[in-house]
């Protein structure tokens, strides 16, 4: 039964069922739902709304933050006892520099002739070498570290040199080194070395050597699994020399596997200070648990944990000098933020080294602002921060009234602000940007006790000349390819070959939304429609497929920047990039025949394509987009006509989701992600054939879709997508300016 059939008012029991729920400022509260970002188990899964209430008191005073690791490890703790026993395992994230670096430090280390272990005489020669790292593709030099700690008589091997050479080249750089192919398989014999034997094999090209349906194995793999050697010595406590001691946790570690792994420790066993010198070392300004995870990754290149653990991870390897696990950090905990997550990271937004992820998580929250607004920890951001985000062009809100609320919900929660420090906050609200609508809710809803309401009077009367929009200019430029003006007269109709990209994002009064458009350099002619685009690596684009004209016989099946051509013709598919991967989806056969088809397509194999799980609904003319590690797809056409519907796939279950549906039709339209929103542009109606120019936005942290503003000129069956700034930079501009007040 529907809201308007009820004769009467539920009991209370029943109202918490409504679909939608409000608070005192006539807001829907939020739901627990599915976030738009990848799930993790440790972030705050429904967004719980702080209540704007005069609230009890809190045990935390502005300013005195907590750990930002340990502000989400109840939360963490929370959703480990709902995921019972089966609760997955963190995923380990491996850094790809690790190895290379690693090793071109040992070889710095071999050179200059420091923390050598072993001496080896081959041809009259003596060579100084780690034996741990020897240990790593030879069984004799395990054997040797079998052996025990102390100095062993110097070995002598019966090969030649060059063949040494080339074993000592494997070990430290993952190549052989110039030798007779031979030679270097008789010392392989001799050193007990199966990883040489076999790239010793390959040298000689396959022949005979069972090899030649098998891939060669890269330096990168080799050093990989020279690492992996290393640390399983590690794990088996086999040969290591050095005992570290921190918070009662003692390790077993290797003095020279260590030193190349870590910057930390290789200047600590490099100093000649009494520490480098023992077989003890105690630390008393590491943690246990900062020790395990530097030794960890020191031997693996590897972090495992979960996002609390990986914030912990950067902050110890930001104090402990591990760039390399920094990085790793950084760019993980940058892929999966989310209100909460942005939140955590603020304490550290002074940390040196780390201002790529703050500026990432500061521009996270000017577009997330309302949904953070939400948070349990809201709270307990700093004053001067909140008033930062408020205060900031680049804020982006549906309507100005949402930055009272975020205000109004801090203050609420902090009662013994002053008033000068309150006022100062709520000076950064826009209250000359607010429609009348907007400013009726704000008086209704008035400012928390103990504040008086003659201040927030006294502000409104100061802002009662209209404000200055709000005006946000991505780092990231979105652009729009081609299309099809619609246009009645068959005769003058004709595929564009313009490229446009957005300047800048603007909101004026109530809900003006404006964007301000730039002329990048034209397809080749004739043009092309129903067409997909994808930029690989923010720089290179590619137009696959489509249309030159209006009928079947016009579809296309070729690509720009030259590349192999798709499996078959189709048009009107969608195309997007996930983690460097491009993806093609939906669309029109030769014959018409609309398709659910989810293509993986990689230009460099033979067999480009492969067919991956279909969509829910065949489509085409939608948009498809890759935003927080999956696919999402909105809109486009079906057999029944226009699609409002909205889905998201899943790379790592094959699976899709629905997601609530577009406001409005959008037929041919572009779709793009630009910063953390999914932007869908354009297209039409099929119903009333009616062009659109609006924009809409799908924001995770709010669940919901926006308006954002307008194309340059009504405008369908065409393709967007991201390229970097740097790129277009030098491109003269031509600003064209829409004003409107978009209904949707």
């Amino acid at each position: 039964m529907s809201l308007s059939d009820s004769t009467g008012h539920p009991p209370a029991a029943e109202q918490v069922s409504l679909l939608v729920q409000k608070d005192d400022l006539d807001l829907p509260l939020p739901t627990r739902r599915t976030p738009s970002w990848p799930p993790s188990p440790d972030e705050d899964p429904g967004l719980p709304p702080f209540p704007l209430e005069e609230p009890g008191p809190r045990p935390m005073t502005p300013g005195s933050l907590p750990s930002p690791a340990l502000s989400l490890e109840d939360e963490e703790e929370e959703e480990d006892e709902e995921d019972g026993e089966d609760s997955a395992e963190p995923e380990g994230l491996c850094s790809e520099e690790h190895p290379s670096q690693f090793f071109a430090e040992a070889q710095r280390l071999r050179e200059q002739r420091l923390l050598l272990d072993e001496e080896v005489s081959v041809g009259g020669r003596a060579y100084g070498v780690h034996r741990v790292i020897l240990a790593a593709v030879s069984s004799l030099f395990r054997g040797r570290l079998l052996g025990g700690r102390g100095p062993q008589p110097p070995l002598s091997l019966d090969v030649t040199p060059g063949a040494w050479q080339a074993v000592l080249t494997f070990a430290y750089e993952g190549v052989l080194g110039p030798a007779p192919r031979e030679d270097v398989l008789i010392a392989a014999e001799a050193l007990g070395a199966p990883r040489v034997k076999a790239a010793a094999q390959w040298g000689r090209q396959g022949a005979g050597s069972g090899l030649e349906d098998e891939k060669q194995p890269s330096q990168a793999e080799e050093l990989r699994e020279n690492l992996r050697s290393i640390e399983l010595l590690y794990q088996e406590g086999i040969g290591c020399d050095l005992e570290l001691e921190a918070g009662g946790c003692r390790l077993r570690v290797h003095r020279a596997a260590l030193a190349c792994g870590s910057e930390f420790f290789g200047a600590m066993l490099l100093s000649g200070m009494r520490e480098s010198q023992g077989t003890e070392v105690s630390l008393h300004t590491i943690s246990a648990q900062d020790l395990r995870l530097l030794v960890s990754f020191a031997y693996s290149g590897v972090v495992r944990a979960k996002w609390p653990g990986l914030l912990r991870a950067a902050q110890a390897a930001l104090q402990y000098q591990s760039s390399s696990c920094l990085a790793l950090c950084q760019k993980a905990l940058a892929r999966g933020l989310s209100p909460a997550r942005c939140l955590a990271l603020i304490p550290m937004a002074e940390a040196p080294g780390l201002e790529r992820l703050w500026s990432k998580a500061r521009h996270y929250l000017l577009s997330h602002l309302p949904a953070a607004a939400l948070c349990s920890t809201f709270p307990t951001l700093p004053a001067a921060c909140l008033a930062e985000l408020l205060d900031s062009d680049e804020l982006h809100l549906q309507e100005e009234f949402e930055a009272f609320v975020a205000a109004r919900r801090w203050l609420a929660a902090n009662p013994d602000t002053q008033e000068s420090e309150a006022k100062a906050l709520l000076r950064c609200v826009r209250f000359g940007r607010m429609s009348t609508r907007e400013l009726r809710r704000v008086r209704a809803a008035g400012l928390p006790p103990p504040l008086s309401p003659d201040l927030l009077h006294q502000l409104m009367v100061e802002a009662a000349v209209p404000g200055q929009e709000r005006r946000r200019e991505p780092d990231q430029a979105l652009v729009v390819i081609g299309g099809d003006g619609l246009r009645s007269d068959m005769a003058a109709r004709q595929p564009s070959r313009g490229v446009w990209w957005a300047r800048a994002f603007r909101c004026g009064i109530g809900l003006v939304r404006t964007v301000e458009w730039g002329r990048l350099p034209a397809l080749p002619a004739p043009g092309r429609f129903r067409h997909g685009a994808a930029s690989l690596a923010g720089s290179v684009l590619y137009v696959c497929g489509g249309q030159d004209f209006y009928s079947h016989s016009n579809t296309l099946a070729s690509t720009l920047r030259p590349a192999p051509p798709l499996p078959a013709p189709r048009f009107a598919h969608a195309a997007a990039v996930l983690e460097g991967q491009l993806y093609v989806s939906g669309g029109c056969s030769e014959t018409g025949q609309y398709q659910a088809s989810l293509l993986h397509y990689d230009p460099k194999l033979e067999k480009p394509a492969t067919l991956l799980s279909p969509m829910g609904v065949p489509r085409a003319g939608h948009v498809m987009a890759a935003l927080g590690g999956r696919l999402y797809v909105a809109g486009g056409l079906g057999q029944t006509g226009d699609l409002l519907s909205f889905e998201a796939y899943d790379p790592s279950t094959g699976s899709w989701t629905h997601l609530p549906p577009l406001p409005s039709p959008h037929v041919g339209a572009a779709g793009a992600v630009l910063q953390g929103e999914l932007l869908v542009l354009g297209g039409y109606s099929h119903r009333t054939y009616a062009p659109s120019h609006l924009i809409h936005a799908y924001c995770p942290g709010l669940g919901r879709w926006l308006c954002l503003g307008t194309l340059p000129r009504p405008r369908a069956e065409m393709p967007a997508c991201i390229l970097t700034l740097p790129a277009v930079q030098h491109v003269a501009l031509v600003p064209t300016r829409h004003q409107t007040k978009p209904a949707g």
